[in-house]
């Protein structure tokens, strides 16, 4: 079974995740109410830090899309710092690497 971690972080007026291990299939419910639950609790910012990503499938992709968007509507900002390799092929091969990474 893979695993992945999430920590957080309350900064600013948003919050910061450290993301380690694999965003599949396997725990996309977990990745992705990480997320949502921040936004819910009035968080309209969110950094990932993605360093120590070792696997990122589309799945990963569609909730990070869900979020930036949302980030987006809330007028907060949504962004990722310090991309794995993975992430970086991912992020290019969608096009997103440009518009998210910071």
């Amino acid at each position: 079974m893979s695993e992945l971690t999430m920590e957080r972080t309350e900064i600013n007026e948003g919050v910061k995740f450290n993301v380690a291990g694999r965003i599949t299939t396997v725990n996309e419910k977990y990745f992705e109410k990480k997320l949502s639950d921040a936004l819910e609790e009035g968080f309209t910012s969110i950094l990932l830090n993605m360093k120590d990503v070792t696997i990122m499938t589309s799945i990963g992709i569609r909730i990070i899309l869900k979020t930036y968007k949302s980030c987006m509507e809330a007028g907060g900002k949504f962004q990722i710092e310090e991309p794995s390799e993975v992430v970086k092929n991912v992020l290019g091969l969608s096009a997103l690497q440009q518009m998210m990474v910071g």
